[in-house]
């Protein structure tokens, strides 16, 4: 025996009927008795293990799974192997599988990734891999990772997620990829690299010799050459139809004959052959096979529930003998299923055979054993397959938690799809999870049609709901409505809805459930309107309009709402202001807990920026240090991230070079094939160390790429973002002509909303970029220009620290106020009438109408909300 340099797999018990992962899809899949030892094959796989990636690929009944799983077991590998099924294209759940298959070969390892994994949810995919890889590091032993039938993944984010995960895969640990067809991944890319090992069909096919070898086995009578010659043939070597040939030639005496009669390519031989082997089969077991092949996976006691039996242990034993593609799935023998062919063959017999009824009665025989046993996947599937929806719906919301916690979102998403309205609306988790998930995932028609529905639907049943229900629903109808337009960016739908929803907002406060917020620094994204500091201004304005109002809104947006403003505050350099309104968010904060992380944060990467605007770099390091320190015992890699790389920006600021570039190897930062908001925080951190190394070329192409992304989900902070990044990098290029295009376009976009901290916090290098373009470039555009001088006089310390000053008095941001006039601005602020303000001041009402049209005068303005929203773009409140 071949001495690979693997330890042995290591034996695990299968666990209990309800433990899916591990008794169906975590095991290596045993020898048959009739398997042969296919040696030109294990050779090859002995050495392509020198290799990262393996990559076996063939139609289906080629015998990859069984060359593979031989291989594995004659050569006393340890391994890990994922059966992957359809209901893994999501990545949550394709990773605990692939963590729970690990774990039976390097056991402990699932203690602290299954913790992590709920935890991954609002990460980005790449963090989530940065931090299983980290977790993969710690394994000294090496083995290899098996992905059997990987041609039913199609989710973009799982595909992504096993793409990076195998470009820094350890040296220790070796992938295998059993499919179909080509998956998609940097095959070219590691050809190259001679880093990639194919089978394919050319070489799976039996050989003259491994055809002997295996009639030997499957055949009481030995057959001529020239019947094997001709088999082969016939066959072209294709593993299911010899073996379907040599269950069809059992006891033939006109061999010759028979082999003659099949042709054509494999489905219509294997079609053919199906026909033969099932006719020779008593009634009695052919009416097992075509009623079992509604099932994926099988053990006795489901087997004997679906088809009346008491005897299915014993018919196993029988099919497991016949080599009837009949495969074990755990090493106790109690899980099978049919080979995916085979099983197709005859689900398409059943159909022909029984009518659609008795076929519906198999699915709910199949679905209460399920149910029973806790496998409420597999429960509902059969539920639909048997056409009981309204069971599907009741059994969906009484397991919703565990669906959830689970990862097993896409079916939900595929199921909802099925289920009519009415069943969704009246189980409130399953609707408020439909309305979220549209919002959320920006699919504003889809979600405003799907409450519009519900109204509908409301207003048409009556009997449908109880009075109580139909008032509750209405009222959280009304709170997602005004989701929505938040989402939208329409502020005076926002605050019509809820003002005349009250009720809806004091029992249901949590409206930003609806709202992705998800992402940390979304306040540049559609929550925060798009980045757009007036629109934030306005209805910061609008919510003072009342006390109650500002309350409310504050307190359903459970703190989000101070991280927005007060990052308003800072970006129009008020300083002090923002760190106030900032002290409100953080105070939700308890480092202890994972809750309300989503603003905390935010928070603390908003007040880390303060506090180095302010000069103060120490309370800026201490701040981040106890965040860190914080975060990472509480397992949150999102979040930690984020805290990472703002504090690896930090260090840029400190010419800290070598620390970054450690922190972008340890968490395997690289320009992403495809951009996201959820990475790019860290991908502009990465841009930020290119530039100060020089390597301008890369950074350029990655913005470039977040450019089109920015401007793509229209995020308007981003893009400023990005474009002063561009313009520094062409700088540095020495492309003045293409750094002073791209200054242009970020003062064009920054003078709408009054955008200054975005520039100053940039330093020195961007101050004299500003006086390049206004003296060579002053002329091509005028309002950029004059947002350039505007801004030119806030800069200081010019060696590279990151304090601003305040608005000088000259400035044309100014506006003079008298001193009354400022009193009285205070008060409508506040939220005041009229009459309030004449009586606390102890004038006329006449004369407050009298100072508040000058006040409207001086400020350009024609209302009270007007004014709020520019006073607060001012810096006069």
């Amino acid at each position: 025996m071949m001495n690979t340099g693997y330890p042995s797999n290591t034996q695990v018990q299968s666990g209990n009927l309800s433990s899916y992962v591990l008794s169906a899809k975590a095991s290596i899949p045993l020898m048959a008795e009739k398997d042969i030892i296919r040696q030109r094959l294990m050779n090859h796989l002995d050495e392509s293990i020198r290799c990262k990636l393996t990559l076996i690929t063939a139609p289906a009944g080629f015998g990859k799974t069984t060359l593979v799983s031989s291989w594995i077991h004659v050569r006393s590998l340890k391994a890990a192997w994922v059966s992957l099924d359809d209901g893994d294209n999501e990545w949550i759940r394709f990773w605990s599988c692939i963590t729970e298959a690990i774990e039976r070969c390097v056991p402990g390892f699932s203690e602290n990734i299954m913790r992590g994994l709920q935890a991954y949810r609002s990460s980005s995919m790449e963090a989530m891999m940065s931090f299983y890889l980290n977790e993969i590091c710690t394994i000294t032993e090496p083995f290899v990772l098996v992905l059997d039938d990987y041609h039913l993944i199609r989710d973009a984010s799982v595909l992504e997620s096993l793409a990076f995960f195998l470009e820094y895969l350890p040296e220790h640990i070796r992938l295998m990829i059993i499919s179909r067809a080509h998956p998609s991944l940097p095959l070219s890319r590691l050809r190259v690299r001679k880093q990639l090992s194919e089978v394919g069909a050319a070489d799976l096919r039996f050989t003259i010799d491994e055809i002997t070898a295996l009639q030997e086995k499957s055949l009481s009578n030995v057959l001529l050459p020239e019947h094997i010659a001709l088999l082969e043939q016939k066959t072209e070597g294709w593993a299911a139809g010899l073996i379907l040939a040599f269950l069809s030639m059992e006891g033939r005496s006109d061999v010759t004959p028979f082999i003659q009669s099949f042709s054509g390519n494999h489905r219509y031989i294997f079609d053919y052959l199906m026909d033969e082997v099932l006719l020779r089969q008593t009634e009695e077991f052919q009416v097992f096979l075509l009623q079992t092949s509604i099932l994926n996976y099988m053990n006795a006691s489901l087997t004997d529930a679906v088809t009346g039996r008491s005897d299915s242990k014993h018919l196993f034993h029988a099919l497991e003998r016949s080599h009837m593609f009949f495969i074990p799935l755990d090493d106790t023998r109690t899980w099978y299923r049919y080979h995916h062919l085979f099983s197709e063959m005859l689900q398409n017999r059943l159909l022909n055979r029984y009518g659609l009824t008795e076929v519906n009665e198999l699915h709910r025989r199949a679905y209460q054993w399920y149910e029973q046993h806790g496998f409420i996947t597999e429960a509902v599937n059969h539920m639909f397959e048997a056409d009981e929806k309204e069971h599907a719906a009741i059994c969906i919301e009484q397991n919703f938690p565990l669906i959830i916690q689970n990862g097993d979102e896409t079916s939900l998403q595929r199921w909802l799809k099925q289920l009519p309205l009415e069943s969704i609306v009246s189980r409130p988790d399953l609707f408020y999870y439909q309305a979220g998930r549209l919002a959320a995932s920006g699919n504003i028609p889809e979600a405003k049609s799907l409450l519009e529905r519900t109204l509908h639907l409301l207003d048409q049943q009556k009997d449908l709901f109880s009075e109580e229900e139909r008032r509750e629903l209405t009222l959280r109808v009304g709170m997602y409505r005004a989701s929505v337009a938040y989402y939208q960016g329409d502020v005076d739908t926002f605050i019509d809805l809820l003002d005349s929803n009250r009720e809806g907002l004091v029992k249901f406060p949590s409206i930003v459930n609806v709202v992705n917020l998800g992402e940390a620094l979304l306040y540049r994204g559609p929550i925060g309107f798009g980045g757009r500091l007036k629109k934030m201004a306005y209805l910061s304005a609008r919510a003072s309009e009342s006390e109650t109002r500002r309350a409310s809104i504050h307190g359903a947006l459970q703190g989000h709402g101070f991280v927005f403003l007060a990052d308003l505050y800072y970006e129009w350099n008020r300083l002090e202001e923002a760190e106030s309104i900032l002290e409100q968010a953080l105070q939700m904060y308890d480092p202890e807990s994972s809750h309300h992380l989503g603003v905390a944060i935010p928070g603390i990467i908003l007040h880390t920026k303060i506090k180095q605007a302010m000069g103060d770099f120490e309370a800026a390091e201490e701040i981040l240090q106890q965040a860190t320190k914080h975060i990472e015992k509480l397992r949150s890699p999102h979040w930690q991230l984020l805290l990472e790389a703002c504090f690896a920006r930090f260090q840029l600021t400190r010419g800290n070079i070598d620390a970054v570039e450690k922190w972008v190897e340890h968490r395997h930062i690289q320009t992403p094939d495809k951009t996201s908001v959820a990475r790019e925080y860290e991908n502009l951190t990465l841009v930020r160390l290119w530039i100060h190394r020089k390597s301008t070329e890369e950074a350029v192409k990655l913005l470039r790429k977040l450019e089109k992304d920015a401007k793509r989900t229209d995020r308007l902070g981003s893009q400023i973002e990005i474009l002063l990044l561009l313009a520094l990098a062409y700088q540095a290029e020495g492309k003045h002509i293409s750094a002073s295009e791209s200054m242009e376009k970020a003062l064009q976009l920054a003078s709408q909303q009054g955008y200054i901290r975005i520039f100053l916090d940039e330093g020195s290098s961007l101050y004299e970029l500003l006086s390049q373009y206004l003296k060579q470039y002053a002329n091509h555009d005028e309002e950029a220009a004059d947002y350039a001088r505007k801004l030119l006089p806030m800069f200081t310390g010019l060696q590279g620290d990151y304090a601003g000053m305040p608005l000088h008095e000259g400035s044309e941001f100014a506006v003079s106020l008298t001193n009354r006039e400022k009193e009285i601005l205070n008060y409508i602020a506040a939220g005041h009438s009229n009459d309030d303000i004449a009586r606390s001041l102890y004038l006329s009402v006449g004369t407050i109408k009298g100072y508040t049209y000058n006040l409207y005068q001086k400020l350009g303005v024609k209302n009270r909300v007007q004014a709020i929203s520019k006073a607060m773009e001012l810096n006069l409140l």
